[in-house]
Parts: C-alpha cells; structure tokens; sequence
C-alpha cells in the first residue's frame, strides 16, 4: 500500500476565507452573551470592592444622604422624564458617586445604584432619579432607580418586565439594606412623571425603565412598599446574588465552548482538505478462514457517512484477483467504507487519517479485529463465508 502522485497539502484561499467569515460569525453572534457576561462577573467584583471602601464612615456617608432627601430642590421636582436630555459630557466618578446596589432576588440581578442620573451612570448601573430620595428609607420618601433595558454589553434592567406583585427588591445603601415588597406595577407615557412623587406618610421605592423592549415609547416602574429585612430575605439575596454569579460563569464558559467547538470543526474541515489533496492506492488481499487466498470476491468503497462513491458514473467496486490481492489507485486521503460486496452490511474503515501517513491503513472497531492483520506490511482481510 504506497502513496501515489503526492501533492503538497495546502489550504485554498476559500477555505481560509470561510473559515474567518465563520468565526467572525460565531463571535458577532454570541457578543451579547459573553460580553454580557464577563461585565456582569467584573461589575461584581467592583461592587463588593467598592461597598468595602464604602463602610468607611458609612454613618456619616448614610446621614449626607438623608440630608440630602431634606434639601429644597429634591423636595418634589419630577416634572421630566429621567431619561430625557441625558448628557455625556457631565463628568462623574463613578467609583466615588455609588452608593450601594440594588438586588432583585426573582432575577438573581444585582446591579450598582449611583447617585447622578446620566449617560455615565446609566451604562453600568441604575442611578436615582433627580427630584426623588436617596435610597435611605424613612417616612414620606419615595426613592426612584432608573435602569436601561436591552443594552449589548449589560443585562441591568433588561428582565424587570418579570417581576410580579409580591416580589421583592432590596438596596444596600452604605451598608444598610432597605427591602420592598412590590405592590404597583404600572406602565405610563414618559410624560407622566406624576407616579414619581413621594407620598405623604409612605416609604416606597420605584424602579423604572423603559417598554416594551427595545422600542422604549412607554416607561414600566415597579414600585415597592418598605418591608422588614428579615433574615429570609437575606437569604434571597444572598443566594440571588450566587445564582448570578454561577449563571454569568456558565454563559461565559458555553460561549467558550462554542467558539472551541467552532474552530475544531474548522481545523478539521481544513484538515481533511488537506487529506484530500493528497492520492492515495489501497491494496489488500483477500483471504478466507483457512488462510488461503479468495478470488472473486468483490467490495464497495463507499464514503465515511456510508453513501456510494462513484468513478466513471458507476459505484467503485473492486474484484480480488487469483492471488487475493485487491487493487484501488488515486484514492483522495480521507476515511472511507471498505463494504462486502455480498453481504452488504459487513464493512471495514480504511483510509487515512493524518497528514504524516505516508499509507492507507485498516481502522477496525473492537468486535472486527479478527477480520484484519498485516503479514510483512502487507492487510489482509479475513472474508468469512
């Protein structure tokens, strides 16, 4: 069994160029997912490093937000939309304006709560709506959180849409937790701003994005009246806040896989392309269970998958000759199906699998090892009758 008209194996240029079209495919494809992801994981890490700095006279930071919510201009101005006349060009620390996050447990979402409403704040978390509390509770305060829905890089507030009457959502301001209990799911003209203002005696919080998603002409606000933070629902949260985590991570990890999965299969299209540049002869002989030679007997080759393969219009068969042997030339390197003429079911894999082999060789599964041997580096077969 030798090598006939060797030629030298290379990748054609429409390979090449199907290849990088797929991968760029594939990575534009899964971009929300692993992009989303990988800010979330990341946007954690900031959150908790972040809360960390912030316990730092966390009183005196607490009681600067309370103040705050006494101060005249905050006392009920919310005659605009929150998401209208944004501007980029406000400059904000977003380490040094966050004051803790919001976590919605139905979710497993926790993102950072900023004190400025803008472009800035808005592309990495929720921020308070100007003219509302500042999320430290009390009576007589109404605290409004604005997210952003369908954001490519960012989940935030893409499935607030979920959450139903009864849920819970809770802020960690500076250390303190704040529960609410929704009660009010509303969807309104962004005009409407009157839902926005504080109510005498009460201690709510809304928080609001825009609907339907993607098209954003309505804003959804979910409002909540303050709970107790019991124990149970720290545990919510804490769990909501592992069940986030391990999602995140394992989106990450799939959208990994894919793209691997992706670039084995090209590598393997390209590999076998390159097999098949390359002509191959099959030779073996032919013989029964007494060890002595059969003539006559006839075989297919077919392809891997089993389909015919053909050669001048006609399926490729070929006949031992008095002697045994078997004779098939300019044999593309692949994999193929080595099949009994009579009968049909019976086969063998024969062919070539790497770019090294210089010969085609006989892949026999575990039950057919009996069917194949080589006697000084010439195959036999084994044809039972």
């Amino acid at each position: 069994m030798h090598e006939s008209k060797p030629q030298r194996p290379r990748v054609t240029i429409t390979h090449l160029i199907g290849s990088i079209l797929l991968i760029v495919g594939v990575a534009i494809a899964l971009y929300p997912f692993y992009v989303g992801s990988l800010n979330d994981l990341l946007d954690q890490q900031r959150m908790e490093r972040v809360q960390r700095q912030n316990e730092t006279n966390a009183k005196q930071r607490l009681a600067a937000l309370k103040h705050d919510n006494t101060r005249g201009e905050l006392a009920n101005d919310t005659s605009r939309d929150p998401f209208s006349g944004l501007s980029k060009k406000t400059a904000v620390n977003l380490k040094r304006d966050m004051v803790g996050t919001v976590t919605v447990p139905k979710l497993a979402l926790t993102v950072p709560v900023f004190k400025t409403l803008n472009d800035a704040s808005l592309e990495v978390g929720s921020a308070v709506v100007p003219g509302t509390s500042m999320p430290t509770g009390g009576r007589g305060t109404h605290t409004v959180v604005a997210g952003h829905r369908g954001l490519v890089d960012r989940r935030l507030f893409s499935d607030l849409n979920r959450v139903k009457s009864g849920d819970l959502f809770v802020f960690k301001i500076y250390g303190k937790h704040l529960a609410y209990r929704v009660f009010q799911i509303q969807v309104v003209e962004p005009t409407n701003t009157s839902t926005l203002k504080r109510k005498p005696g009460q201690d709510i919080a809304t928080l609001l994005t825009c609907t339907p998603y993607m098209i954003n002409s309505h804003r959804l606000l979910i409002t909540g009246k303050r709970v107790s933070y019991t124990p149970a629902v720290a545990k919510d949260v804490s769990q909501a806040k592992l069940t986030e985590k391990w999602q995140q991570i394992a989106i990450l990890l799939a959208c990994i896989l894919a793209i691997l999965a992706v670039l084995r299969l090209i590598w393997r299209q390209i590999y076998r392309s390159m097999l098949k540049r390359r002509n191959f002869t099959l030779q073996f002989q032919c013989l029964d269970t007494a060890g002595q030679p059969v003539a006559g007997a006839t075989f297919e080759l077919r392809k891997r998958n089993g389909k015919v393969l053909y050669r001048d219009g006609r399926p490729l068969t070929v006949t031992s000759d008095s002697t045994g042997h078997c004779l098939i030339e300019h044999l593309p390197g692949a994999i193929y199906r080595l099949v009994w003429h009579d009968p049909l079911t019976t086969y063998l894999r024969v062919g070539v699998k790497r770019l090294k082999q210089s010969e085609m060789a006989f892949y026999p599964r575990k039950k057919q090892s009996h069917l194949v041997n080589t006697q000084e580096g010439q195959w036999q077969v084994l044809v039972e009758r």
